[in-house]
Parts: structure tokens; sequence; C-alpha cells
């Protein structure tokens, strides 16, 4: 359960790193970075890992793919519902009649 939650936790604080960085400067985002690697520190470390070793990294690589996942999975949505509500349809989708 403790993991399920740390891993919402994380979910949700890449969410608002990546809410926050559309309008900042290359600063701010450096330090946005720099924050999210401290965070993703102490989750590996409030997990049990230890620093510089082998699982820590992995377990640092590992909330760096979900958070690569997540953003993956989000530009898909965005794609899809842009393709919707902007598609080759003068409608939200085709006519559901057969043509005869």
């Amino acid at each position: 359960m403790s993991l399920s939650l740390s891993v919402s936790r994380i979910l949700i604080l890449s969410g608002l790193a990546l809410a926050l960085t559309a309008c900042v400067s290359a600063e701010e985002r450096a330090q946005m970075a720099e924050a999210q690697r401290s965070a993703d520190r102490a989750e590996c470390q409030n997990l049990g890992f230890e620093p510089e070793t082998e699982a820590f990294s992995e377990c640092l690589l590992k909330l760096r793919e979900i958070r690569a996942q997540e953003q993956h999975t989000q530009a898909v949505e965005r794609a899809r519902q842009d393709y919707l509500f902007n598609g080759p349809w003068p409608y939200w989708r085709p006519y559901p009649y057969r043509y005869w």
C-alpha cells in the first residue's frame, strides 16, 4: 500500500512540475529539475534504498521512466482529443448510419 501511495505522490508532484514548466525561464526550469531530482532521491531513500548503490540508481531510473510514460500518455490523450474535436468530420463523430 505504501508503494502505491508513494508512486501516486510522485505522479502528482511530476504533474505539478509539468504544469509549472509552461511559462518559466531556463533558470527556473533548471531549479525545478534539481528540485525533482532531490524529490526523487528522497523518495528512493524513503523506500529504503541506500544512496550511491546500484539499486538506488535503478530506483531513480524507474521514477524517470514512470514520469516519461505519464508524459507520453498525456500527449497521446491530448492528440486523441484534438482529433475527435478537430478531426475530418464536421461533428464530433462520423455519421452513425449507413449510406444507402
